[in-house]
């Protein structure tokens, strides 16, 4: 891609009343525009901070105390020319700044522009600036550890292992191709183990994928059952507040209701809903078919029933809604009450069942770990390196469906001329999930998500 030759600006702290604000420069007349606005004695220096006064280049007149850094090329965040001017963070003084850089001939940035310039000018790869987006907005110390690994370029060192590895195969079947006399035929059975291990290592990064969702979005966890089960109760001690209305008049749910809570570093979104049964009511009725909506898209389905009575014909219609899924739990409540009931549910292949109590607090904390124990838990601590965003799972999947194409060629009578066509598209592959080749349009969308200043 071709180098920026512009100088571009933008403030890289938030807006608001704050101590310290940051504007930051790029480009090659960062230097020239920050001496005509600065006022030190001595020539500015790279990576040191200078204290003095920022003057308007147009009347001269003092705007502020600032401290400035000069951060020279390639040793700076994008790769160019930098200056950081720390100033005290009123509006005015910060729209002062700016309009003094845009007089001089700075372009204001748009969103990404800084991070964008670092990209090309080599100074992170594409999956390391995906990630610092990514690491900006994390809120819990596993959002966050995901996407420290992916700006320390983990994923893309892997990936560009696989595609060294690809190369070589390669290089040597071209040429054999065009050099038969002096360059020997792939081995294919030693290319077969080849291709073979790397479709396993990078079907065990897709099956991480989910993982990586639910850190990033959250778990989605729906409570299900019929009315006057105590689902609204669950809901409440599990958030910790009353949030939903408990009432013993069955139906009073009419409308599912969401908060969120966070357990061990995780976000997990609750959803209280409407008892499923058949009945005559519209607005329960309205709000029963919200809740196949939120079956599909829920990571776990907690079903309630109530332990002190025995199972009814609505109970089943509950499970005739999920039991054809792989995610759902049963929770036996109201355990406080005097039951001789044995709670026995045929054709039920739950991932868990708890009996428990909504007025129990130790029975409330283990349903939260067992929620989070078949959702998360069993792979945390492990390959969170290889977690991927939307884009580079799109590519990923691509690249599984061509290796695994591959592999089966090889298997077969097939023509070196036509692997090596297999192969090369593996390779560019390889070369878009990691940013190696992509169009400028794609690279727009991917740091129009970022911050204006980043």
């Amino acid at each position: 891609m071709i180098p920026n030759d512009d100088t571009i600006v933008a403030r890289a702290t938030p807006n608001g009343v704050a101590a310290i604000g940051i504007i930051r420069l790029s480009g090659v007349l960062s230097l020239q525009y920050i001496r005509s606005c600065f006022t030190f004695s001595k020539a500015i220096s790279p990576n040191k901070v200078y204290i003095g006064y920022f003057n308007d280049p147009e009347t001269g007149e003092t705007i502020d105390h600032v401290c400035v850094t000069y951060f020279q090329n390639p040793k700076s965040y994008t790769g160019e020319d930098s200056v950081e001017v720390h100033c005290h963070s009123s509006s005015y003084v910060i729209k002062a700044i700016l309009n003094s850089f845009v007089f001089l001939g700075a372009r204001l940035a748009t969103s990404g522009e800084f991070s964008k310039r670092a990209y090309i000018n080599g100074k992170l790869s594409l999956t390391q600036s995906e990630s610092v987006i990514d690491l900006i907005h994390s809120e819990t110390k596993l959002q966050h550890q995901v996407s420290l690994n992916r700006v320390q370029g983990k994923l893309y060192t892997h990936i560009q292992s696989i595609r060294s590895q690809l190369m070589s195969l390669l290089e040597q079947l071209e040429g054999s191709i065009d050099f038969p006399d002096e360059v020997p035929p792939i081995n294919r059975k030693d290319a077969y183990h080849i291709i073979h291990s790397i479709s396993n290592e990078l079907n065990h990064i897709l099956s991480l994928q989910d993982l990586g969702k639910s850190i990033s979005d959250g778990v989605h966890c729906l409570l299900i059952g019929k009315p006057n089960v105590g689902k609204s109760s669950i809901f409440n001690a599990l958030l910790g507040e009353n949030r939903s209305i408990v009432t013993e008049t069955p139906g009073t749910t009419r409308d599912y209701i969401t908060e969120r809570i966070d357990y061990n570093n995780v976000h997990f979104h609750m959803y209280d809903t409407a008892g499923l049964r058949d009945s005559d009511d519209v607005i329960e009725f309205l709000g029963m078919q919200k809740i196949q909506s939120l079956i599909k898209q829920a990571t776990i389905i907690v079903w309630v029933c109530d332990q002190s009575t025995p199972l009814t014909s609505d109970d089943f219609i509950v499970l005739d809604h999920i039991k054809h899924l792989p995610n759902y739990a049963i929770v036996f409540n109201k355990s406080d009450l005097s039951s001789n009931h044995v709670m026995t549910i045929p054709n039920a292949a739950p991932i868990f069942q708890l009996s428990c109590s909504a007025l129990d607090s130790h029975s409330i904390s283990c349903l939260k770990h067992l929620i989070y124990e078949h959702t998360v838990s069993s792979f945390q601590d492990h390959d969170l390196e290889f977690l991927c965003n939307i884009r580079q799972h799109a590519c990923l999947k691509t690249l599984v469906c061509l290796i695994s194409s591959l592999l089966d060629r090889l298997n077969v009578t097939y023509h070196d001329d036509m692997l090596a066509i297999d192969l090369r598209n593996c390779i560019n592959s390889c070369s878009e999930l990691t940013g190696d080749t992509i169009t400028e349009e794609v690279l727009d969308g991917i740091f129009s998500r970022f911050c204006v200043g980043k």
